[in-house]
């Protein structure tokens, strides 16, 4: 349980620090709802999660309306009877893409995001994949930031144990969810 707690906050520091390192273009920082899911993630361990999970992104701009970098969410993190730092979320890393319309006219400017990232979960220990689809708007203030909504729809395959009629085997599983989210974001154009 200490090495959970050791790692959730150590990734949860760097992902934060990541907007204002230097060299760096952008910095997201968000909360996902997740209305629905699939059954990969929903054991009998995980129904006492809240549906609220944090997300994190920090990239640098290639064009003026096209960003890469990295995204890093936290899956099942926030426990309704449990402690944070004691339960065992998913977490899921990997390389993300954000293409904004027209970022240089008007106060809304809408963005599209595409992403995959390798998912891990603790308990019970599951190795993945994620790849992850959304659209949202930004609202531009006079300052750097930005805030937003964004939706969209990510897909996990994940390798679990099932009971296969003589034993128990690990077979790729599926899930997938669609998730509403609000973000603050830090622009520099």
């Amino acid at each position: 349980m200490g090495k959970t707690a050791a790692v959730i906050l150590f990734l949860a520091v760097v992902a934060a620090a990541a907007p204002f390192a230097p060299g760096t273009r952008f910095g997201m920082f968000g909360l996902d709802l997740r209305p629905f899911f699939g059954d990969l993630y929903y054991s009998y361990n995980e129904r006492d999660v809240g549906l609220v999970d944090p997300l994190f992104r920090a990239g640098v701009y290639v064009r003026q309306d096209l960003a890469l970098g990295a995204e890093m969410a936290l899956f099942n993190t926030i426990p309704l009877e449990r402690d944070m730092f004691t339960s065992t979320p998913v977490f899921v890393f990997g390389p993300s893409a954000i293409y904004v319309f027209e970022p240089g006219r008007g106060d809304i400017r809408p963005y599209t995001t595409a992403g995959v990232g390798a998912s891990y979960a603790f308990v019970p220990r599951r190795l993945g994949w994620r790849w992850k689809l959304g659209a949202g708007a930004l609202l531009v203030t006079g300052s750097a930031l930005a805030f937003g909504l964004e939706a969209g729809w990510y897909e996990d395959w994940a390798r679990a144990p099932r009971w296969t009629g003589l034993r128990y085997a690990l077979v790729w599983q599926r899930g997938d969810a669609g998730f509403i989210g609000v973000r603050i974001m830090g622009i520099r154009w």
